[in-house]
């Protein structure tokens, strides 16, 4: 987890704010990683090797409010956020892993999407896959 949140707090688009893991505040601007469940093993080799994987979450608390221009501005961000994430994956630069463990593929599941709003603010959501050999 110590890698994935280095990672993310190198990506350009996030704005000065609380960065936390498993944890989400309930003021805007903040950012949080939070592990998913899923089986880890994805293929195991007849060494002993196996390639696995690392489900996650990034969430975030934006500013809300029913005005379109805001709307289209959060939207923006993770429509950005996605593409970021994905051009890194393309062009080699992955989290750092632990020893005897090598990233292979950084790739979006779920693109951003609201759970939950009030008129003040949203939690929003992007489900992730890091693909590793083990």
């Amino acid at each position: 987890m110590e890698g994935i949140t280095n990672y993310f707090l190198s990506c350009p688009l996030l704005k000065d704010g609380v960065f936390r893991v498993n944890a989400l505040g309930s003021e805007p601007v903040e950012y949080a990683l939070e592990s998913a469940i899923t089986s880890p093993v994805v293929q195991t080799y007849i060494d002993g090797s196996s390639i696995r994987q690392y489900q996650f979450n990034f969430n975030s608390r934006d500013a809300y409010s029913m005005d379109r221009i805001m709307a289209i501005q959060n939207e923006s961000f993770y429509e950005d956020f996605c593409s970021w994430v994905e051009e890194q994956s393309m062009a080699g630069n992955l989290p750092e892993m632990p020893e005897g463990c090598e990233a292979q593929a950084l790739a979006v599941l779920a693109p951003g999407y609201m759970l939950d709003a009030t008129m003040e603010n949203a939690f929003y959501q992007v489900q992730l896959q890091l693909k590793y050999y083990k």
